[in-house]
């Protein structure tokens, strides 16, 4: 690993430290350089803002290998895919990252933008090629599922309960929301 490979992952893995001790909200950039034995400057060097580092730490902790599912069915997938999701948010602080970030991009605009490009945006074709491998599409007035709507409702549902009640993003709470996800796409393609 280059010099610069070992500053990158070590402010990655402090800033993972600092946010698991002290939240998002009161993670700054000095605790991370503290931690990550580095300048403050080494850190804007590489991301402009604390948003733009988190977006980061958020794509290293939810790894997209990590998503994956193998079960068989489109419901039994996206259900797996959200329970590998939630056991990531108990066991990192990813899921307070990501609150965090979406808390911050209600009020700054350069922030919205760099979550959405970033996390929302990036993130999308996770969902939609599930649904596109399993599912039947909307053909003219032919009922399907619309994977759009399935991205979309799993994305509002997940969040709310991340910033709502973390703590029932457990198994069950994959079923369901995979359950409301599919439901309402199926719904949206028939009307």
């Amino acid at each position: 690993m280059k010099r610069s490979s070992i500053k990158h992952r070590a402010i990655l893995d402090a800033a993972i430290e600092v946010a698991d001790r002290d939240g998002y909200a009161s993670t700054t950039i000095e605790a991370i350089a503290a931690v990550a034995g580095v300048g403050k400057q080494t850190i804007y060097r590489w991301w402009p803002s604390k948003s733009a580092l988190f977006i980061e730490v958020y794509e290293d902790l939810v790894d997209r290998r990590l998503l994956t599912a193998r079960t068989g069915n489109l419901s039994s997938e996206l259900t797996e895919l959200l329970q590998n999701l939630f056991r990531i948010y108990r066991q990192t602080p990813a899921g307070r990252v990501l609150v965090g970030l979406v808390a911050e991009a209600s009020a700054n605009a350069d922030i919205r933008n760099v979550l959405s490009a970033g996390i929302v945006a990036g993130r999308a074709e996770i969902v939609t090629d599930l649904v596109r491998k399993h599912a039947p599409p909307i053909v003219g007035e032919l009922p399907g599922i619309d994977p759009e709507i399935v991205n979309e409702v799993l994305v509002a549902l997940v969040w709310k309960r991340l910033a709502i009640a973390p703590d029932r993003l457990d198994d069950e709470a994959a079923a369901e929301i995979a359950g409301i996800a599919l439901a309402a796409a199926r719904r949206e393609g028939v009307l």
